[in-house]
């Protein structure tokens, strides 16, 4: 797969722009603040419908502005893609959604056509922070990979927001107890292509970013291992598990008004050496486990499409050592990539086929 063409309109801090982006490696190269990461955002908009950075459409939509405009042309393996959305600065409009022409009604339909990986100083959290840093990892590669998951996803989320309704309007005397097993077993449900799908894929991260943990690092002995954790992770039928913990639950999730049992409380466990990587971990270490699963997400895409996606790399290299620096860069020659950077050294023996100079507003070639 290879983004042709971006374009961006009153989008963040750029009033107009285009870009052709050639195969191989694009470099962005310009000071703090000065929109290179805007760049990335735009595309991660382009294949997931959602900032990596912020969850208010108004923070993208450049000052004085009442709407934004991103645009995608995409070449994959069977024929060309065209991407697009509009966001508005009003809460009560909802965003507009192009997919090759036509306005289409769900953000779903916008899934696979451009995929991307990204790798942002966030990522942090990922392996160091909450468990909900990780799920979110979780389905957002899934979501590309099977847009089926997605509206799976949705439809547990939904059920899920109704069963906790419930809970807290039974606690304030309102509610209907009888409509709480009826929610249990839409739960129940909605559980099961969840807890399948998030097994299968943690399995094969495990072994791909193990992979990718040795050949950055460099030390065979910094094993890399990730594990599904959750209610259901064991078990061989997960809807019918997660029908009998809702009601064991039942009591405690009366007294909480929250659901305490089901995929919304699941977690990856992330070792090195058999140690917890939050606990143990340096931060080098840190950074480059999310970069080992963050490769292993391009294999896992690669695999279910057929497509290599966009790796997109915001403020890596300068975060890594020498050694690792190269090594993640060697393992970049079939991948389309963009990075930024604010010095052009951080790439070493690295000749990339594009750089461009960002300022505020513009980007030029060097």
């Amino acid at each position: 797969m290879r983004l042709i063409q971006l374009r961006l309109k009153d989008f963040r801090s750029y009033p107009q722009l285009s870009l052709m982006l050639p195969h191989g490696i694009t470099a962005l190269v310009g000071e703090n603040g000065a929109g290179k990461t805007n760049v990335l955002e735009a595309i991660h908009l382009c294949c997931l419908g959602r900032s990596h950075r912020t969850s208010a459409d108004r923070d993208m939509i450049r000052t004085g502005e009442e709407t934004c405009a991103v645009h995608a042309r995409v070449e994959r393996s069977d024929r060309c893609h065209e991407v697009g959305i509009r966001l508005y600065a009003q809460p009560r409009r909802r965003k507009l959604i192009y997919v090759n022409g036509k306005t289409v009604p769900r953000i779903g339909e916008l899934m696979g056509h451009l995929t991307c990986v990204m790798f942002s100083p966030e990522d942090l959290e990922i392996v160091k922070g909450q468990p909900q840093q990780r799920r979110r990892f979780l389905d957002m590669l899934l979501s590309q990979c099977q847009p089926a998951y997605f509206y799976s996803l949705q439809t547990y989320m939904s059920v899920l927001k109704q069963r906790n309704a419930l809970l807290k309007a039974l606690a304030k005397g309102v509610g209907d107890a009888r409509q709480l097993p009826a929610w249990d077993e839409q739960l129940a449900l909605a559980a099961g292509p969840v807890v399948q799908a998030r097994r299968q894929a943690v399995v094969q991260l495990d072994r791909l970013s193990r992979g990718h943990y040795a050949h950055i690092s460099g030390r065979d002995n910094e094993v890399l291992a990730l594990a599904y954790q959750g209610t259901l992770s064991a078990s061989t039928n997960p809807s019918q598990d997660m029908a009998q913990a809702l009601k064991d639950a039942r009591q405690e999730d009366l007294r909480r008004q929250t659901t305490s049992v089901g995929p919304h409380r699941d977690d990856i466990e992330v070792t090195l050496a058999g140690q917890d990587i939050r606990v143990y971990g340096s931060q080098g270490q840190a950074r480059t486990a999310i970069l080992s699963m963050r490769l292993a997400q391009i294999d896992v895409l690669e695999q279910a499409q057929g497509d290599t996606p966009l790796l997109l790399l915001d403020d890596v290299l300068s975060e890594l050592d020498m050694s690792r620096r190269a090594r993640l860069l060697a393992r970049l020659n079939r991948v389309q990539t963009l990075l930024t950077t604010t010095e052009l050294n951080d790439l070493g023996d690295v000749n990339p086929a594009c750089v461009l100079r960002v300022a505020p507003g513009k980007i030029s070639a060097l």
